[in-house]
């Protein structure tokens, strides 16, 4: 298992990223404290110096996880599932060029979390659910062509109504068949849902790239409600190589610890 630390520029409040600021700094931050990778978050890929980051990224021998794009919805509207074709094309566009970002930038993963939308983007849900399946038969083939993987997130009933259940996600990532579209789980998610979590795991390893770890509330992952044990014993004895994202708040500043918390869970299962 590979960890990322979730990663922001400081130029918008971010309550997802342990580690804000500048990327040279943050980038160097993350190396020194054991990090094999950064995720990125991120708008409009336009606006984005691919090249300086991936420089920096490989002047601290990090490889870039995967973007982020939910500010494409909470910010600019974009709904993948969007009832007015304007609006649903132009995140399909949004999405397709966050693709074209990760081949610049060695591969990342491009995310589907919140820029999926909700029902309400849509006359009803039965036209919602048409628009996203439209959207994705559009978006997927184009991220094959690259060769990038889209990771769909099981999400919480807290930020969409569509694809909430680590079940419904998953049959829906089968049912679309590509190598290139795959399972995002998120610890915070699967909690605010009650999920169980040690065989759902191993239920969907197969399809399964990346688990974002934090608590309650995107606070530091740490001893109490979530049972983190089980979601790290389902991903050692799967042999899980994907990547452990770390997404929570950078106050206070507990990014070393976060990492320090997850691989001392590791160690201690046989």
């Amino acid at each position: 298992m590979k960890a990322s630390a979730i990663v922001a520029d400081g130029t918008f409040s971010c309550m997802t990223a342990p580690l804000q600021g500048d990327y040279e700094k943050i980038f160097h931050e993350a190396a020194e404290i054991g990090y094999d990778a950064v995720q990125l978050t991120l708008n409009r890929p336009e606006e984005v110096d691919a090249e300086r980051i991936f420089a920096l990224a490989e002047k601290n021998r990090l490889k870039i996880s995967a973007i982020a794009t939910g500010m494409g919805y909470t910010v600019d509207g974009l709904s993948l599932g969007h009832g007015d074709e304007k609006i649903r094309t132009a995140a399909v566009k949004r999405m397709c060029d966050h693709v074209d970002l990760a081949e610049k930038l060695g591969g990342a993963m491009v995310i589907i979390g919140a820029i999926r939308g909700r029902y309400a983007d849509a006359p009803s849900e039965v036209i919602y659910y048409q628009q996203f399946h439209k959207s994705m038969e559009e978006l997927i083939p184009y991220a094959e062509k690259k060769r990038i993987v889209i990771i769909f997130e099981a999400n919480d009933h807290l930020e969409t109504d569509a694809y909430i259940s680590i079940k419904d996600t998953a049959e829906y990532i089968r049912e679309c068949g590509s190598p290139y579209f795959r399972l995002q789980l998120d610890t915070m998610h699967m909690l605010y849902e009650h999920e169980e979590c040690y065989q759902q795991v191993l239920d969907c390893a197969d399809i399964l790239a990346q688990v974002d770890i934090s608590g309650r509330d995107r606070t530091c992952p740490e001893d109490g409600e979530f049972p983190y044990d089980q979601v790290l014993k389902a991903l050692k004895e799967s042999g899980f190589s994907g990547y452990l994202a770390f997404e929570y708040r950078s106050v206070p500043p507990r990014a070393r610890e976060g990492l320090a918390y997850i691989r001392e869970k590791l160690d201690s299962i046989l």
